[in-house]
């Protein structure tokens, strides 16, 4: 019996050990059962992008450079009024700017004081002296008696007609039929400064171009004589430079340095007959222009520090070329030496 029951033991710890090296192995054989990981592939080749250059040809042709804007119609020649004489005080100015004014009229005058009613006293003075030389002549009064009388009448009429000359000097009249162009800054009761100019007018019949540039660099090109293209209101017609900041006198680029340091000054051959002072017109002067020469655009030429280059294609091999320019216009470029017609320039 005791035999029995130490064998039953001994199988069940066999079967415990069993279990548990069951549970050992399961894991193990779980393991195995799961599907072998590939090997990570590598990586396609990324092909680089071709770099794409916007480029031009050198071309044969011809090239203008001209300078393009808009100008204002003024007249010609301006009548500068002014008092000869100092001392005065303003009474009046009697126009504006832009005003048109007749031939003779009172423009201006000053403050004459009593002169108008000596004027008139004279001329009663006058008149009675004529009388007294008319009765003595007519009495056969004696010579000496008639002469004095003479010598009165003279007199008066000498004073009369400085009178007149005063009278004459007070005021300024429009020496032409014409427009007022300029009006200065005095007021009634100022101090009359001898020679400064009071009033301006022009002949609205002889006008010319005017021209106002931004910088002086833009016109520097233009020279007396060159002729201009120009339209008004959709009529074209031709002018002629005929003054620059380059000839214009220091004295009078003095007077206006802003307006004359920067304007040109353009005849006109023919008016049209539509035209008025302050008409806007467009103009045009050619200032160079070359038949037959190399060409590339303005935007593929290059600049350092005083060098011009371009860029150019050459098989698919970008490289840099220094080169000699001549004219530059607005758009393009003529190249005097470094290139050759055909080679591709790469534009910025």
């Amino acid at each position: 019996m005791k035999k029995q029951k130490h064998f039953h033991n001994i199988q069940t710890k066999l079967l415990a050990a069993g279990s548990i090296m069951g549970l050992l192995v399961l894991p193990l054989s779980a393991c195995s059962l799961l599907p072998k990981e590939e090997a990570a592939l590598a990586p396609p080749l990324v092909q680089p992008a071709k770099v794409q250059y916007n480029v031009a040809e050198v071309k044969q042709g011809n090239i203008v450079k001209r300078v393009k804007g808009v100008g204002t119609l003024t007249p010609i020649n301006n009548n500068n009024l002014f008092y000869s004489e100092a001392g005065g005080r303003l009474k009046k100015i009697h126009v504006a700017e832009g005003d048109v004014v007749k031939k003779g009229q009172v423009l201006a005058e000053i403050d004459n004081g009593n002169l108008n009613f000596d004027i008139k006293q004279t001329e009663i003075d006058q008149k009675k002296a004529e009388i007294h030389l008319k009765q003595l002549q007519s009495q056969q009064a004696d010579q000496y008696a008639i002469d004095i009388a003479k010598l009165d009448v003279e007199s008066v009429q000498s004073k009369l007609q400085n009178l007149k000359e005063q009278q004459a000097k007070s005021v300024l009249t429009s020496p032409i039929k014409g427009i007022v162009t300029f009006v200065g800054e005095q007021k009634a009761g100022d101090i009359i400064e001898a020679f400064k100019s009071i009033i301006q007018v022009a002949d609205t019949k002889q006008l010319q171009l005017l021209y106002t540039s931004t910088s002086g660099d833009e016109i520097a090109d233009i020279k007396i004589g060159m002729k201009a293209g120009l339209t008004l209101n959709g009529k074209e017609f031709t002018g002629k430079v005929v003054h620059t900041p380059q000839d214009i006198p220091a004295d009078i680029v003095a007077a206006n340095p802003d307006l004359y340091k920067n304007s040109i000054f353009i005849s006109i051959d023919s008016l049209p007959k539509a035209a008025h002072v302050g008409d806007s017109v467009d103009f045009e002067v050619i200032t160079k222009q070359k038949d037959n020469t190399l060409i590339i655009p303005k935007n593929g030429l290059r600049t350092l520090i005083g060098r011009n280059y371009v860029q150019v294609l050459d098989q698919n091999t970008k490289r840099e070329l220094d080169i000699e320019v001549g004219i530059i216009s607005s758009t393009e470029v003529e190249v005097l030496k470094g290139l050759n017609a055909g080679d591709k320039v790469i534009l910025k």
